[in-house]
């Protein structure tokens, strides 16, 4: 039993997170990436349907991951905290 509250509890947190990451993924990403994440930013390519968001959008923040748009997206992502980076990399990962 308690079991199941459990995983209820997580499952229900993870659609908070989900629900406040698509509002932040639409202030923050839509722009370059479309409301679905199927538009092909300006790297030239989409991310809904990819895997990894959190560890992509923290290497960004911490200027360990990206190629060409490495700088641009440092930029982006340095002041959103870790919090609500969590939260948009729950929504993108519900992209398909």
């Amino acid at each position: 039993m308690v079991k199941k509250i459990l995983i209820l509890s997580v499952l229900g947190f993870s659609s908070v997170m989900a629900a406040d990451g698509a509002k932040l993924y639409g202030a923050k990403c839509a722009e370059c990436h479309g409301t679905d994440g199927k538009e092909a930013s300006i790297a030239g390519k989409a991310i809904a349907g990819g895997s990894g968001a959190l560890a992509k959008l923290i290497g960004y923040k911490n200027g360990t991951f990206g190629g060409d748009q490495k700088a641009l997206m440092q930029g982006n992502v340095a002041t959103i905290s870790d919090s609500d980076l969590q939260s948009i990399a729950s929504y993108v990962d519900t992209l398909k």
